[in-house]
Formats: structure tokens, C-alpha cells, sequence
């Protein structure tokens, strides 16, 4: 436990770093017209698993957090719920506000299969209730499914930190969400919802079952962090059974069109250990553990900052492809970085601290 009593990690915001980083250069290298190699776009789109890495990080952190508060505080799961909405409400709400009024600005509504937005789409953005639509889910802000997601997950989150005490029972939970997945995933795809082919494997992808075992991968590495001889405790048919259904997420023909994405979750899971071991220190730098302190604003405000560059036509720059997207992917982040620095410092901050005033008030009384 003596890794709960510390600070603040800096490797996880160098974990978010990195995950901003491929959402970013995702991003990117869809804008503009001078083509790329097909081999070189399909590795750069493979920065969309960024988001995958926001999943983990955040599972661990909720769990590393509510391991050393639930000691002291009165009220933890009232209090991690006033946390996790003053965190996340303030900026996404200033992004619905946006893109409400971005048509007035002479910039369009991006999401093609939804022309307009509609009231009922705004309010499930704002109750955070559009993870349960295949038409909102992703059609008001731009990567606005990632929230629908996170914000489901807090609300199992309760329950989960009761069930799982041990990483043996975070074995269990990711065995679980995977035959969650793997049912779901096999019923949908024969039984649809909705006419639009599309829309509905891109739900199918985005909704919460998909990405369960992600945060599932996230809770194991907070026990692997916490004391990696955490591994021999896991009893053997839950590994078994783990690799069992590993074989049967990768052979699954819906799945495969997305490069499956628990493969990468595992390959993360590593990366997040070694992190912590100080294995990989030239990754996390102060470039990218600043860049992670402020990656959530970025994750919202750089889709403005590309619809506003191609508004103006700076999103080409010259012929040559590599030197073409280089440019491109530097003044975006350069810009939502700059942006993000501002929002972090101006809204973020000093709502986690009015989140702080709360939680002392009511704790006192």
C-alpha cells in the first residue's frame, strides 16, 4: 500500500499525455486533401486507441483515490460523485454550449447523419445520458461517447469497489465484462436496433459492454502497481478462462473491424506497469506530464481548433505528406494546448477546488 500514501503519480499524467498525444495525431492525419501512404495512415489511425488509454488511467486513479479516502472521509461515494461531476461537467457543458452556436460562427455542424441538433439530443448530452442512443451517443460534441462512457462507469463504480478487494476478484470482473461484451456484441449484431448499418457497429463499439473491459484492465493494474506479487494470488482458472476468452474477443468477426481494441488494453496495462517502474522515464518527461495535467481540455477543444484551421485553410501547408501532416498536427496541438492551459487554470481548477469546499462541508457538519 505505501504507493497509495503518496501524491499525485506523474507517470499517469504521462500515461494521459501519451493518450492525448494518439487522439490528437488520430485527428490529424484525417484533416486535409495531400494523401498519405496507405500504410503510414493506417498506423497513425491507430492513435483513435488514445481513448483506450484514458479508460485505464481513469479506472486505476478511482481506484488508487477511493483506496486512501475511504479512510478519512465521511461520505466517499457522495464525495466521489461530486468529484467526478464538478470534473467533468464544467468543461463538457462548455462544449455543448459550442457547438450549440457553432452554425452562427459560419462553421457547420459536423455530424453528417444528424443534420440538426434537436432538444432531446442536448438535454441527454447534459444529463450525460447519450451513451444509451446509437443517434447521440456521438453527434453533438465530437468524441462526446468517451464522456457517455466514463460517466456510466461512475456509476457502477460503487458497487465495483465493494466486489473488488483483491486482484483475483479484478480477474473476475475483466472474465465477466468480456462474456458481457462477447453476448451483447453477438446479439446486437443479429438483432438491429436501428436501419443505418454504420451508426449502429459504430454504437455497438462505443457503448458502455464494449469498453467494460477496459476499466476492468484498469482495476488490475492498480493491484499489479500496488504490489505486482498481487499476480500470484489470481487463481489459475480465472487466467484460464481469461485466455480462453481472449481467443474467442480476437476471432470475433465484428470486433475485428476494430482493430481490437482489448488487445490494445493489455499491451496499455503493460505500459502503465512499466511507467511505474520507471522503465520507460524518457516518456515521461515534463512535456508529456504537462500535456496530461491538461489533456481533458484538450480532448474537447482541439476538435474546435481543427474545425476552425480548416475554416481557414490551415490545414495544408505543401505536397509532401510527412512534412504536410507534421506541420498540421503541431499547430493543432500547439493551439489546443495553449487553449486547454487557459481552461484548465480558469475552470477546471477552480471547480475541483469548489468540488474540495463541498466535500469539507459537508464532512464537517
Amino acid at each position: 500500500m505505501n504507493d497509495i500514501k503518496l501524491g499525485k503519480l506523474h507517470y499517469i499524467d504521462a500515461m494521459r499525455g501519451i493518450a492525448i498525444l494518439m487522439v490528437v495525431i488520430h485527428h490529424s492525419a484525417q484533416q486535409g486533401t495531400v494523401k498519405m501512404p496507405h500504410g503510414l495512415s493506417v498506423f497513425l489511425s491507430l492513435g483513435t486507441r488514445g481513448v483506450q488509454l484514458f479508460f485505464i488511467a481513469s479506472a486505476f486513479t478511482l481506484f488508487r483515490s477511493h483506496q486512501s479516502r475511504i479512510i478519512f472521509e465521511k461520505n466517499p461515494i457522495i464525495n466521489f460523485f461530486i468529484r467526478r461531476v464538478l470534473r467533468i461537467a464544467p468543461i463538457y457543458y462548455l462544449g455543448i454550449l459550442y457547438y450549440i452556436f457553432q452554425d452562427h460562427f459560419g462553421v457547420p455542424y459536423w455530424h453528417d447523419v444528424q443534420p440538426y441538433i434537436s432538444k432531446a439530443n442536448i438535454m441527454s448530452n447534459v444529463l450525460f445520458l447519450h451513451g444509451f442512443s446509437p443517434y447521440w451517443i456521438n453527434s453533438l460534441v465530437p468524441g462526446g461517447w468517451s464522456i457517455a462512457v466514463e460517466m456510466l462507469f461512475y456509476t457502477i463504480f460503487p458497487f465495483l469497489v465493494v466486489r473488488i478487494k483483491k486482484c483475483d476478484d479484478a480477474f473476475v470482473f475483466l472474465n465477466f465484462s468480456l462474456i458481457f461484451k462477447l453476448f451483447f456484441q453477438e446479439f446486437f449484431t443479429q438483432f438491429q436496433l436501428i436501419p443505418s448499418n454504420p451508426i449502429w457497429r459504430e454504437f455497438l463499439f462505443y457503448y458502455l459492454p464494449c469498453q467494460l473491459p477496459i476499466f476492468a484492465l484498469g482495476i488490475i493494474m492498480f493491484f499489479l502497481i500496488e504490489d505486482f506479487k498481487n499476480i500470484k494470488l489470481v487463481n489459475n482458472k480465472s487466467i484460464l478462462l481469461f485466455l480462453i476468452l481472449l481467443v474467442l474477443q480476437v476471432g470475433s468477426k465484428f470486433d475485428f473491424l476494430y482493430l481490437n481494441h482489448i488487445v490494445f488494453g493489455i499491451l496499455f496495462l503493460i505500459f502503465g506497469i512499466l511507467l511505474s517502474k520507471g522503465k520507460l522515464s524518457f516518456i515521461s518527461n515534463s512535456i508529456s506530464r504537462y500535456i496530461g495535467k491538461v489533456s481533458f481540455s484538450i480532448y474537447i477543444f482541439h476538435f474546435i481548433v481543427i474545425s476552425w484551421l480548416t475554416k481557414f485553410h490551415l490545414i495544408d501547408f505543401c505536397d509532401n505528406y510527412l512534412m504536410n501532416f507534421s506541420i498540421r498536427f503541431s499547430l493543432i496541438l500547439s493551439v489546443s494546448v495553449l487553449i486547454s492551459s487557459m481552461s484548465y487554470n480558469l475552470i477546471e481548477i477552480p471547480f475541483q477546488n469548489l468540488a474540495k469546499k463541498i466535500i469539507s462541508k459537508m464532512d464537517s457538519k
